[in-house]
């Protein structure tokens, strides 16, 4: 069967080449069944990301889109500001799988992935706050003994929730997120996707599940992978209600850009943007993907930051420099003071920086900043 499909040379969809045509291993050692050999895998990552999409795939993305002609549907593109892995848990020859369109093997996001993804940011960042908050409590995505929301029971659906005194019964959402679909011609040579790679630096740690202590001597395991490319546009698309449709387009926009989709968001993969943004940024900003200023705080600094509205996935407090336009984490959340607030300025120590992708991870401390120690010199004569 291999030989059949090896003679029809490389197809155009990716898909089936991450899966049929894998040059995975046959025979030998029972462990390494099925997988892409190391010393195989980057040359064959690049002939995957080599491919360009089937010359018809266009055709196929004009009447896609003029589906969406109903008064009740929208659609909007939106850019990649960063790698995008959706499907990383699929099974493949790497270990690390990726979604893509059944049909065509361009790059999808599936419209499940969406509609999860704006439940829990609306449930995260619109939810419960401060007790009595009728607002927020509309957005909450809670099961307690009310069930969710108005506002996200319109939005997601809802099943019957609560007692005699107050019922709720069960509702389909209003709102119907459709897959969001590769836009032709939006790269160079129609090639969206990227090899990446992945380094294992404690592999023992995790092979032994918790019986070998992380050292420093263990040789680092790169794992490569595929993913989608920067400046890759997708089209979304949205029916419903139009009331209710441009709420969840804007909710959704947000959580695209403060929280990204897929795999790996807490290193940012997954941030998706208006195109604008990549393409002609506004005056006095630095465009999305392009390198920093020279001049960075290094770790250990004390800078002054913002606490941002969007939290990691855990819940914790990320932080933006502004005079870098660098942000990321709050490593340690759980001690910045309860009383502060999204939009506030405190001091951070600089955790580390990550030039490239305009990352900076940050420490509170409600230690001030240590003098420099006195010269040893200054010592004579104790």
């Amino acid at each position: 069967m291999r030989m059949v499909l090896e003679s029809l040379g490389e197809p155009h969809h990716v898909g089936l080449a991450y899966d049929a045509w894998a040059p995975v291993v046959v025979d030998g050692r029972p462990e390494s069944l099925g997988k892409v050999l190391d010393d195989r895998r980057g040359e064959w990552l690049g002939k995957l990301a080599g491919l360009s999409i089937d010359r018809d795939y266009p055709h196929f993305y004009g009447r896609w889109k003029a589906s969406f002609g109903e008064p009740d549907a929208h659609t909007f593109e939106l850019a990649l500001a960063s790698r995008l892995l959706v499907g990383h848990g699929n099974s493949s020859g790497t270990d690390v799988g990726i979604t893509v369109h059944h049909t065509w093997g361009v790059p999808v996001i599936p419209g499940s992935a969406l509609k999860g993804l704006l439940a829990h940011y609306l449930d995260a960042v619109h939810g419960p706050g401060q007790e009595g908050d009728p607002a927020r409590e509309q957005c909450a995505g809670g099961q307690g003994s009310r069930g969710p929301g108005e506002v996200y029971r319109v939005l997601f659906g809802a099943p019957e929730a609560g007692g005699k005194s107050a019922p709720a019964r069960a509702s389909a959402g209003m709102i119907q997120f459709h897959d969001a679909i590769y836009v032709p011609h939006s790269v160079p040579e129609d090639r969206p996707f990227a090899a990446d790679v992945l380094t294992v630096h404690q592999k023992s740690y995790y092979d032994s599940t918790g019986q070998s202590w992380p050292n420093d001597y263990d040789d680092p395991i790169p794992v490569a992978f595929l993913t989608i490319r920067p400046c890759v546009r997708l089209l979304f698309a949205l029916s419903g209600p139009a009331d209710w449709r441009k709420l969840a387009e804007r909710l959704l926009r947000n959580a695209l850009e403060q929280w990204g989709v897929g795999g790996k968001t807490s290193a940012g993969y997954g941030r998706l943007v208006d195109p604008s943004r990549l393409e002609s940024p506004k005056e006095g900003k630095a465009p999305l993907g392009a390198p920093p200023p020279a001049s960075l705080p290094r770790p250990g600094d004390v800078v002054q930051v913002v606490l941002l509205e969007a939290r990691t996935t855990k819940g914790g407090w990320k932080a933006r420099h502004e005079a870098s336009g660098c942000a990321g984490p709050i490593n340690n959340s759980p001690d910045v003071p309860v009383d502060k607030k999204a939009g506030d300025r405190i001091e951070l120590v600089v955790a580390s920086v990550n030039p490239s992708k305009r990352e900076m991870y940050f420490r509170f401390t409600q230690e001030p900043p240590r003098s420099p120690s006195p010269r040893a010199g200054n010592s004579k004569g104790r």
